[in-house]
């Protein structure tokens, strides 16, 4: 798949997923990019604030688990998070992930996000979500960023793309992009202690691995089946395999 997206006349030292992935999207007048796995339930769960929500509004507005193209990106995605999106109607409406999403930036709501992007050059943003092959619980998406404007764009054929583009990146991050296993929802300990229990151990078993007491371990559990409304043990590990926690 790498192949794919690396310039094959290139003989020197090979170029990284992200690289391959900006110099194949650039073809398409695509300048830089921000990649990320999105909670199939995130347009809802925005808009619901209900405490027993697992992603909360801040959850979603924060920039863990998202590779970006360059650094500069990452700056301007930073930025767009914590000055500009919980009053952006573009975010809301990117949460969506039933089809691309083309950024308005020529109205006066979207004022504050089209200078933002405008100080970057940036005169076209695309949110393009993609279907996980191995989860009805989250999808991917790119958000694409241009210095054209969105009417002088030929995306003909670029969906084919990123989903090659999507794989090589999952193939190398996907533990970084999975969206439950972003913003500290679960103690890294009480995932280990999941883990050995999906492999059939007992509590017992697992105190002694993780070097804590029984009682430690029935906490970790307790506080997982409250975060993922889990009847019990089984339905526990059934939920976090669904959701990719381990």
């Amino acid at each position: 798949m790498k192949a794919l997206l690396c310039n094959e006349e290139m003989d020197a030292t090979p170029l990284d997923p992200i690289a391959c992935v900006k110099q194949a999207l650039s073809k398409y007048g695509v300048s830089g990019f921000w990649f990320q796995g999105v909670a199939n339930s995130a347009y809802e769960d925005y808009h619901n604030c209900a405490l027993n929500r697992l992603l909360t509004r801040k959850m979603l507005l924060s920039s863990d688990g998202v590779i970006t193209s360059s650094l500069t990106v990452q700056k301007l995605h930073e930025q767009y998070l914590t000055r500009v999106a919980a009053t952006d109607p573009n975010f809301v409406k990117a949460l969506r992930l039933d089809a691309p999403y083309h950024y308005i930036l020529d109205d006066s709501e979207q004022s504050k996000t089209r200078t933002l992007f405008g100080r970057y050059g940036i005169h076209s943003v695309i949110s393009w979500p993609l279907k996980h092959f191995a989860s009805n619980m989250w999808s991917c998406r790119f958000t694409l960023l241009s210095k054209q404007f969105t009417e002088d764009l030929d995306l003909v054929g670029i969906e084919t793309v990123l989903k090659q583009a999507k794989m090589t990146l999952l193939e190398n991050y996907h533990s970084e992009v999975t969206p439950y296993r972003q913003h500290k929802l679960f103690n890294k300990t009480a995932i280990r202690a999941l883990q050995m229990a999906a492999l059939g151990l007992q509590n017992e078993e697992i105190s002694q691995e993780l070097d804590m007491t029984i009682r430690g371990v029935e906490y970790h559990f307790e506080s997982m089946r409250h975060k993922l409304s889990a009847t019990n043990r089984t339905h526990l590990v059934y939920k976090a395999h669904q959701l990719e926690i381990i």
